[in-house]
């Protein structure tokens, strides 16, 4: 039997049941109205204008029923199903905790069919109050994994494509799995890290509810999304920069192994934020200056004083890259609408880009690099580049990519003019550029960091 339903006793169990599957076949096949015999519609949060069910993961939900040979889960005749009901209501109930919002996972419909029993007039709404409690609970399930609205914060993520169908199946094998309240609470339980810095951020949420500002919950909140998206990849490498931290920190699966300050985009040239990877390293680069740099900055300099090419050990190529005799050049024929050439800065510890140089696979012209101004890192407020990322370390960082492959002596003796060596790395290393402005510290004290792009208004 499959249902909970007070059957008259001379009713065929066998033909219900197939009649039930058949129904529930087409449900997940078809839109359905919720509107059936006498139970009331179900409120605006699941229904849309037409009356239809508004699932927020419906694929997964059909795969779900499929897997399970489109039996109740929710609502069958086990012993278990109200408790688990009762179980997710309660964790939904509890989403504030979590910097969640309860609204989301189909409330009003949890609480109008949190006791129901149906019978076989009501089969519809069964099923349909069945699917209905599925999707809430993958939604959750996703949030409190994967974080919740990720997308939002990120202008490109290339990592969470890679792992959308292993998650998806995680998720799902792990609630199908749950038959009991004892399981599907420690199958839930599972899904949150369990490193400190998100137990810290978790805790002061929950013990500070009633005092937080509008602003700290928000920024609370986000960060809790941020850790439970980065850490539930389960990598074994991987990078993170915080831009209202300023700061870098490098991971081999879930423990920190270095941390360091950095420089990013000021609020008028912003560092973008994204998922991405590093893909090789460049020792000695040249810093081939962006158009919009060499047009508007260097240009005006260099018209007014031309020797300020060689004092910068500055190049200038032609639109096929070949170097050309720039001390011939009349600077002031050209302008930023017309300058048909590309400057490159010579190599050495005057180059920008310093002496190293972490290329990444995102579709933006930003990376990670040294820089020749080591002065740069004694700021508190380190937003002042035009998007790239200068890193305090960038040696100890290389040798974490790279084991024995970095030479730091040969990096430290600033060889000037050397060509350019790139390495590449054996298997990219993820990055993640993230907006988190709350953070703790090495000594495990949570920091709050400014709204420098004004992203949290």
């Amino acid at each position: 039997m499959i249902y909970n339903y007070h059957f008259h006793h001379k009713l065929n169990i066998t033909a219900i049941s197939i009649i039930i599957i058949l129904l529930f076949s087409l449900l997940l096949n078809t839109p359905h109205r919720l509107f059936a015999g006498k139970t009331e519609p179900a409120s605006k949060a699941s229904i849309d204008a037409n009356g239809e069910i508004k699932l927020l993961y419906p694929q997964l939900v059909k795969r779900f029923y499929e897997a399970g040979t489109n039996q109740l889960f929710w609502f069958s005749i086990n012993e278990n199903s109200k408790p688990l009901r009762q179980l997710l209501k309660s964790k939904i109930d509890n989403s504030a905790s979590l910097g969640l919002k309860k609204e989301k996972y189909h409330l009003n419909e949890i609480n109008k069919y949190i006791n129901s029993d149906f019978t076989e007039q009501d089969s519809i709404i069964a099923l349909t109050a069945d699917r209905i409690f599925t999707d809430a609970a993958i939604a959750y399930c996703k949030d409190v994994y994967q974080g919740n609205d990720i997308g939002h914060w990120m202008l490109y993520d290339e990592i969470s494509l890679k792992s959308e169908a292993q998650d998806n199946q995680f998720l799902l094998t792990g609630l199908s799995n749950a038959k009991t309240p004892y399981n599907l609470l420690a199958s839930i339980n599972s899904l949150e890290p369990k490193d400190a810095e998100y137990l810290a951020i978790k805790k002061e949420l929950q013990s500070k509810a009633d005092s937080l500002s509008a602003l700290q919950k928000k920024q609370l909140t986000t960060s809790l999304q941020f850790y439970r998206w980065m850490h539930h990849f389960k990598l074994e490498k991987w990078i993170v920069v915080n831009i209202p931290s300023a700061t870098l920190r490098y991971y081999e699966y879930d423990s920190i192994k270095l941390r360091m300050k950095v420089v990013v985009g000021k609020p008028s040239t912003r560092t973008p934020r994204f998922a991405a990877h590093c893909n090789e390293i460049i020792l000695y680069p040249y810093w081939n200056v962006p158009s919009s740099i060499a047009r508007n900055e260097l240009l005006p300099q260099f018209r007014r004083h031309p020797g300020d090419v060689d004092a910068l050990n500055m190049q200038v190529l032609d639109l096929k890259g070949n170097i050309i005799d720039h001390h011939k050049l009349n600077w002031r024929n050209y302008s930023r609408d017309y300058f048909p050439f590309q400057i490159r800065q010579s190599t050495g510890c005057d180059n920008s880009l310093g002496v190293v140089k972490f290329n990444l696979t995102s579709p933006f012209s930003v990376y990670l690099h040294d820089t020749n101004n080591k002065n740069a890192f004694l700021s508190g407020l380190r937003y002042y580049s035009h998007g790239c990322i200068r890193i305090q370390e960038p040696i100890a960082l290389a040798s974490y990519l790279l084991p024995g492959k970095i030479d730091s002596t040969f990096l430290e003796s600033c060889l000037k003019d050397q060509q350019p060596i790139t390495l590449n790395l054996p298997k990219p290393v993820p990055i993640f550029v993230i907006y988190q402005t709350v953070e703790t510290s090495i000594a495990g004290k949570l920091q709050y960091f400014k709204d420098v792009y004004s992203f949290l208004k």
